[in-house]
């Protein structure tokens, strides 16, 4: 499984938006200056977290982006889900044809590394990912 930048992005971004000290909408371009990712491809990730129902947007001077649910409500699944086309581990598990599939020795292998990440994902929250971040930067949740 490979996560691309799009989904590393996505959930980088919404930490930013779960971790804001400000009461008012967070703009592109200060989700920009805190996550390092350039304007123009958060606001392409912000179209299908928009769509999907994680953030609100309003537009104007004072417009920007803020969560549209409790951190403790949005998976890391639920994310990379939506960003990702596929989180399968190997082709054959994603339904591609795979010419050793019945006599394939590693197989089972790789479903129970996939459920394994599918447990860590359907269980990490933003919130989780929250407590992770102010933990590193010397705060705490507490």
């Amino acid at each position: 499984m490979k996560i691309s930048t799009r989904g590393q992005y996505s959930l980088e971004a919404l930490l930013c938006l779960a971790t804001a000290t400000s009461e008012k909408p967070y703009s592109i371009h200060t989700i920009s200056e805190k996550t390092r990712i350039s304007d123009g491809y958060l606001e392409q990730l912000f179209i299908p977290l928009k769509k999907a129902g994680l953030v609100t947007g309003s537009r104007g001077v004072q417009g920007g982006y803020r969560l549209a649910k409790d951190p403790k409500e949005i998976t890391a699944r639920q994310v990379l889900e939506l960003m990702e086309t596929s989180l399968h581990t190997i082709p054959c598990l994603n339904g591609e044809e795979c010419s050793k599939s019945e006599v394939c020795e590693s197989k089972a292998v790789w479903k129970e590394v996939e459920s394994a990440i599918e447990n860590v994902m359907r269980s990490t929250t933003l919130a989780d990912l929250m407590e992770t971040y102010r933990s590193l930067e010397g705060e705490s949740l507490k």
